[in-house]
C-alpha cells in the first residue's frame, strides 16, 4: 500500500503495475491544472461522472468534496485497480459507484485495444494498427443510455479522458447534457489517436503505417488532414449552449474558433461551462 498526498488530501493506494506513475502523482507535478479545475468547477455536494477513471486518482480526489461520483473505465485491469483503491478509502467509497464499460455513441459491444498491455493509459476503442492487444470485448453505452440506466437527473460535472472515444461521444452528447442542464465538461482530446485510427482504416500494412507516420513527423504535414478535419469540424455542434470555453490555462476560446482551427485540440484540453472562470 502507498499513501498519496494530493493538495490537502491523503489517499491509500495499491499502485499495482503503475508504481512509477503513482510515485510521480505523489510529487504533485502530475496535471496540477486538473486539480485546479476540479477545485473550481466541482461544487460541494455535486454529482460527477468520471469517464476514463483509470485507477481512481481523480475519482478519489473528487470524492473528497463531491456528493456522488460515477467512475467509468472499460479497461479490465484499470477497473480492478480502481475498485481496489476505492475500497482502500472507506470514508470515500460510499460516494463512488464504479462501472466496467465504455461510453461511446451507442449501446452495444466493441473491441478495446492497447498499445502494449492493458492497464496502461493507452487502452482505446479507437482501433489503431500499432496496438498489440485486441482481444478484449467490452460493453458500450451512450452517455444518454447511462444516465437513463442509472436514473441520473442531476449532474454537475463530467471529466472525459477516454483515449479517443471522445470522437464518438461528443457528436451524440446533446440530449444527455440538455437533460442534465449542461454540466461543466472537462475534456482531454487525443488527436494523435484519431490520426492513428484513420491510418488503421485506410492503410492496411503495419509497416507502412509506421513509415508514413514517421514521415509525417519529419515533414510536419498530415497526410489525412482533410479526413481528420471532417471528423472534428462538427464535434462541438452539441456544445453551442455553453457560454464559456476555456483552455486549462483559463484562456477563452469560441466554437467558431475551434471550427476554423481544428488542430487546436491537438495540444489543448478544454473546459465547456456556464460558470465564469475568474
Amino acid at each position: 500500500m502507498m499513501l498519496i498526498k494530493i493538495r490537502n488530501n491523503t489517499f491509500r493506494i495499491n499502485p499495482g503495475q503503475n508504481n512509477a506513475m503513482w510515485e510521480y502523482i505523489n510529487t504533485g507535478k502530475w496535471e496540477p491544472h486538473s486539480f485546479t479545475i476540479l477545485d473550481y468547477f466541482v461544487p460541494e455536494n455535486g454529482i460527477v461522472i468520471d469517464l476514463g477513471s483509470w485507477s481512481g486518482v481523480l475519482s478519489l480526489y473528487i470524492a473528497s468534496k463531491a456528493k456522488k461520483i460515477y467512475a467509468i473505465d472499460p479497461d479490465f485491469i484499470c477497473f480492478q485497480e480502481l475498485t481496489t483503491n476505492i475500497a482502500l478509502n472507506p470514508d470515500l467509497s460510499k460516494k463512488i459507484e464504479s462501472y466496467n464499460l465504455a461510453i461511446s455513441d451507442r449501446k452495444g459491444m466493441t473491441r478495446l485495444s492497447a498499445r502494449n498491455s492493458y492497464g496502461q493509459s493507452s487502452s482505446s476503442i479507437l482501433q489503431r494498427k500499432r496496438d498489440t492487444e485486441y482481444s478484449k470485448e467490452v460493453k458500450t453505452l451512450s452517455l444518454l443510455n447511462f444516465l437513463e440506466q442509472e436514473n441520473i437527473q442531476q449532474l454537475d460535472f463530467i471529466k472525459m479522458d477516454i483515449e479517443g472515444a471522445e470522437f464518438y461521444v461528443l457528436p451524440e452528447i446533446g440530449k444527455a447534457i440538455k437533460l442534465t442542464n449542461y454540466p461543466t465538461l472537462y475534456i482531454s482530446f487525443h488527436y494523435n489517436f484519431l490520426n492513428e485510427h484513420i491510418y488503421h482504416q485506410y492503410v492496411n500494412s503495419k509497416f507502412l503505417n509506421r513509415a508514413l507516420m514517421k514521415f509525417e513527423k519529419l515533414i510536419r504535414f498530415s497526410i489525412f488532414k482533410t479526413k481528420i478535419k471532417l471528423r472534428i469540424m462538427n464535434l462541438f455542434d452539441d456544445l453551442q449552449n455553453y457560454k464559456y470555453i476555456y483552455t486549462v490555462k483559463g484562456e477563452l476560446v469560441s466554437t467558431d474558433f475551434l471550427k476554423h482551427h481544428f488542430d487546436f485540440i491537438k495540444n489543448n484540453d478544454l473546459v465547456f461551462t456556464n460558470k465564469k472562470w475568474s
